[in-house]
């Protein structure tokens, strides 16, 4: 038993199922019962559960009743945005301790009111552009922009326009995907850049990785999604000394004191743009390349902060405890697929070698995919490690010839959208 205080202690899971094992492995190792409530009895995250309840965990009231009446010790928020932004009203209602509140979420989830931050901290943002809804338009010497909801995430509603019409589309779009039907207009930088990583305790903001993401272009919608994150950044040096300290002076100013973030950051080979952030784990589940490159577990401390409300972030069981080959990068390639229902997913014996670590499904047998334009069309994330590039490069295209992902017809669903010769 590592940590006796937590012995017994009863924790409501909601979501995480991409990182599932990492729950179960801790809640194991210290005695924890595990506790899963939503509308999907069939949910993944479900299968690791002592208990499970039918509870809608967007619906405050019954919430409360359910972590009240079940004697809850805890609450650990996996990565679903709508969950977590009710989730963490009604758990601070009820005085269990909640890395965030409800005003900080939306400070760091909302385009428009991070963007503020950023620029109240003196960080380089995207030039911006106001449009009357009533009368979209632009100079044309103004053109290319991008446009995107205010409150999205993983490029949903993101479009480049390159003239007034496509302007016109994708307001409309980015509009149809905002909750709040607000849209951001902005000039159009090169985008490929990094995606840093930060875990925070007591306050302080602890670098936990910077990687250069790859960017990809789904040729239809227009929109760019990561092709490939490698890690550690050849920026991370420059990157650290020019921006850290005003990275936690904005987080001073948005108050937070637990947790783990990211922001995207645009870099168009002399300037740095910083773009979006989220308050939680990256899409691609980077909780492995944070735990593997600088030894912070990040699921373990979250949950210990959740049934404690003290913040450690080391010191805990590592990810990695069995991890016999170890090399000195780490990449994560995602496989996006083209819409269409998913039939049958084959991955040869052939794939698998040192180099990859984990095959991570976002998707299942069953499951449609629809023609978004999105981080939501990769259906695996696959952990690679490497020690140069060349290697970097044989592991993805041993990836590509090694799986196929099926449609009801028989036809092979993955979209290959990286160009490997850019890869550096």
């Amino acid at each position: 038993m590592k940590y006796p205080e937590l012995c017994g202690k009863r924790l409501l899971v909601l979501g995480g199922n991409s990182w599932k094992k990492a729950i179960k492995t801790f809640a194991n190792e210290n005695g924890i019962k595990i506790i899963c409530a939503g509308n999907n009895p069939n949910a993944g995250i479900n299968s690791i559960a002592d208990e499970y309840y039918n509870v809608d965990s967007t619906n405050h009231d019954s919430m409360k009743d359910l972590i009240s009446n079940k004697k809850i010790d805890g609450v650990y928020l996996g990565g679903n945005e709508i969950v977590i932004s009710h989730a963490c009203e009604y758990v601070n209602d009820l005085g269990l301790p909640c890395y965030c509140k409800k005003e900080q979420w939306s400070l760091m989830q909302n385009k428009e009111m991070f963007k503020q931050c950023c620029i109240n901290a003196k960080l380089p943002v995207v030039p911006q552009y106001f449009i009357d809804e009533n009368n979209i338009s632009l100079s044309e010497n103004i053109f290319p922009v991008i446009t995107k909801p205010v409150d999205g995430y993983g490029s949903n509603g993101f479009s480049v326009c390159k003239n007034v019409d496509e302007l016109i589309n994708g307001y409309l779009k980015a509009k149809n995907n905002s909750l709040s039907g607000k849209v951001l207009v902005e000039k159009f930088v090169r985008n490929q850049g990094n995606v840093v990583f930060y875990t925070v305790t007591n306050g302080r903001i602890v670098f936990s990785g910077l990687s250069d993401k790859y960017p990809v272009r789904f040729k239809e919608h227009g929109s760019y999604v990561g092709g490939l994150f490698v890690y550690e950044s050849k920026n991370v040096d420059e990157f650290r000394s020019k921006y850290e300290s005003k990275i936690q002076q904005m987080i001073n100013n948005i108050g937070i004191k637990e947790g783990t973030f990211w922001i995207e950051v645009f870099h168009d080979g002399c300037e740095y743009y910083f773009n979006e952030a989220g308050y939680r784990y990256g899409g691609s589940v980077s909780i492995y390349p944070v735990d593997y490159l600088y030894n912070i577990n990040q699921v373990a401390s979250d949950i210990y902060y959740a049934l404690t409300g003290v913040s450690k972030i080391y010191g805990h069981s590592s990810l990695f405890d069995n991890l016999e080959n170890r090399k000195r990068h780490y990449a994560i390639y995602p496989v996006y697929v083209s819409s269409g229902k998913i039939s049958k997913i084959k991955i040869s014996d052939k794939l698998y070698n040192e180099n990859i670590l984990f095959v991570i499904l976002a998707h299942g047998i069953g499951e449609v995919i629809n023609n978004s334009g999105s981080f939501g069309q990769a259906v695996m994330l696959i952990h690679i490690i490497f020690n140069s590039f060349r290697e970097l490069k044989a592991t993805i295209n041993q990836i590509n010839d090694n799986i196929i992902i099926y449609d009801e017809n028989n036809n092979n669903m993955i979209i290959k959208m990286l160009d490997l010769k850019t890869i550096n």
